[in-house]
């Protein structure tokens, strides 16, 4: 499956977890550390709850000191959350909190994280809404240029990361079996933002010599042949509070504590994302402008 993303990043971050001691510069008296998110396009939703003693506890199988709940603030409605107990191959242990829902566009959600003390973490998130892509009809007529344009019609609050995934296929030294690649290349930060939405303008010639570049590096094929076969675009749609103070979506970065949060009286990060995605492919002129390989076929 193709479609990796923040969000399956940020699950994998949320069953990893994040090391085993902690800056001496963080507050250790606060309870939790949590990392999780409300995506609206599903029905089950996750978050991976810490408790934070004279150090974040990784490794405990038993029940935590921990209960979950999420309130819908414009309407008061309120829902417990369960915990699970995920055991990952190297033995160690999570936590993870679910619940089943249908989460809207503009609700906003009050997720809080107590002990049995009543020390409370606690995270606020309100649902993107939603966006729609558009690949445009590419300008075939520019020399030495081959931009493909996609319209993201929407205003999403943030996109912390936009995939760009050309499908490709060599070949073999001496020509004869077929060797298909992904690459994948991230335009955050890149589109323009226009009336209705946003422009995001693929490079293709740029992003071919990357290509041929990835090609040169394995003995295996040979780049004098590399057909492009498909392009996948995907936009990872964030609530407002996806802004990485390092301007990327770094998993390793994000998920030790302390370096993005927005939860009050603990650590981590609780928001909401989804991942809107189109599959095309452009146009043979721009194709081979770019500098990939047509044959008359094509």
């Amino acid at each position: 499956m193709r479609s990796l993303c923040f969000l399956a990043v940020l699950a994998a971050a949320l069953l990893a977890g994040c090391t085993e001691s902690v800056d001496t510069r963080l507050r250790l008296d606060r309870p939790f550390s949590l990392y999780g998110l409300i995506n609206p396009k599903a029905d089950t939703h996750g978050v991976r709850v810490f408790e934070i003693q004279s150090n974040i506890m990784l490794i405990r199988p038993e029940p935590i000191d921990a209960k979950v709940t999420t309130v819908v603030v414009q309407t008061g409605a309120r829902q417990v959350w369960q915990d699970s107990l995920i055991q990952l191959a190297d033995g160690d242990f999570r936590h993870v909190f679910w619940a089943v829902f249908r989460a809207r566009a503009d609700e906003t959600y009050r997720l809080d994280v107590t002990r049995s003390d009543g020390e409370t973490a606690w995270a606020v998130t309100t649902i993107p809404g939603p966006v729609e892509l558009e690949v445009l009809e590419a300008d075939t007529l520019r020399p030495g240029v081959a931009i493909m344009p996609v319209f993201v019609h929407g205003a999403p609050p943030s996109m912390p990361r936009i995939d760009v995934e050309y499908i490709v296929v060599g070949f073999a030294e001496g020509g004869s079996d077929p060797i298909f690649k992904s690459v994948l290349f991230n335009y955050a930060g890149r589109p323009k933002q226009q009336d209705g939405g946003f422009l995001i303008e693929i490079d293709m010639v740029d992003d071919y010599l990357s290509v041929r570049e990835l090609f040169d590096q394995d003995d295996s094929v040979t780049n004098d042949v590399i057909d492009l076969v498909e392009i996948m675009l995907r936009v990872h749609v964030g609530d407002a509070n996806w802004v990485s103070p390092i301007g990327a979506f770094d998993a390793d970065f994000l998920v030790e504590p302390g370096s993005f949060s927005n939860v009050e009286n603990g650590f981590g990060y609780f928001g909401s994302a989804y991942v809107d995605s189109v599959v095309f492919r452009p146009p043979l002129a721009l194709i081979r402008r770019a500098g990939f390989h047509v044959t008359g076929k094509n």
